[in-house]
């Protein structure tokens, strides 16, 4: 199974400063308008040309169809695999395998986690429209690579942050989740909605707005 990652030590995050959220909601408009494209709706799945685009090269990707039911293999043994898929960690991993903290070998744990390419943020409240509002405000501030619909009831927006220390990628979480976003996918490890990938159920994780020329 994959490790729970708990990170002892760390401060708090801040509470939710609702007044400042609904002022930049005040602002907003429609998904449609803010990222300035129709999601990728056409019923084929374009998981796999996505993927070549964020993980560049042949790195080893932590999947999985559950949080328990998950592999790490070189990205080309998982061609033809992944939009069947639901999760996937938003880094390439350094190794097949690593420890938990308990000692128990895994293929889905910090130790094998390699350098964050990208981090996610998610929220669990507000509408699809406010949500993608919150999404485009953080865009001013660090690079959106992504938007991936989770199949329930919110989006998953994947900055790209490659090279960038810890202590700036936490000021921009503790910014986000000031205003609205879930901590949950603040560690590195944790697995996120797979871009055009399957939720249980059968639902697609719909790909709302791609933008590959913010990587590298």
């Amino acid at each position: 199974s994959g490790e729970v990652f708990k990170q002892p030590g760390i401060s708090r995050w801040p509470a939710l400063d609702k007044e400042k959220r609904s002022k930049i909601i005040a602002k907003s408009s429609e998904i449609s308008k803010l990222f300035g494209g129709r999601p990728y709706t056409d019923n084929v799945p374009h998981t796999e040309e996505i993927i070549d685009a964020l993980f560049p090269g042949d790195p080893l990707l932590c999947c999985g169809a559950s949080s328990s039911d998950f592999e790490t293999r070189p990205r080309s043994d998982w061609r033809g695999e992944l939009a069947k898929l639901q999760l996937i960690v938003p880094s390439p991993m350094s190794a097949k395998f690593g420890l938990t903290k308990s000692g128990k070998k895994s293929q889905h744990t910090l130790s094998n986690t390699g350098p964050r390419r990208f981090l996610v943020i998610e929220q669990d409240c507000g509408s699809f429209d406010e949500q993608a509002v919150i999404l485009a405000h953080l865009a001013k501030r660090a690079p959106l690579a992504l938007v991936v619909h989770s199949g329930g009831k919110s989006l998953h927006g994947w900055f790209f942050c490659e090279g960038q220390s810890e202590d700036s990628l936490r000021q921009f979480m503790n910014v986000a989740v000031s205003i609205g976003a879930d901590h949950h996918t603040w560690p590195p490890l944790q697995f996120v909605r797979m871009p055009d990938g399957l939720r249980d159920g059968g639902v697609r994780q719909v790909i709302h707005y791609f933008n590959p020329e913010v990587l590298k």
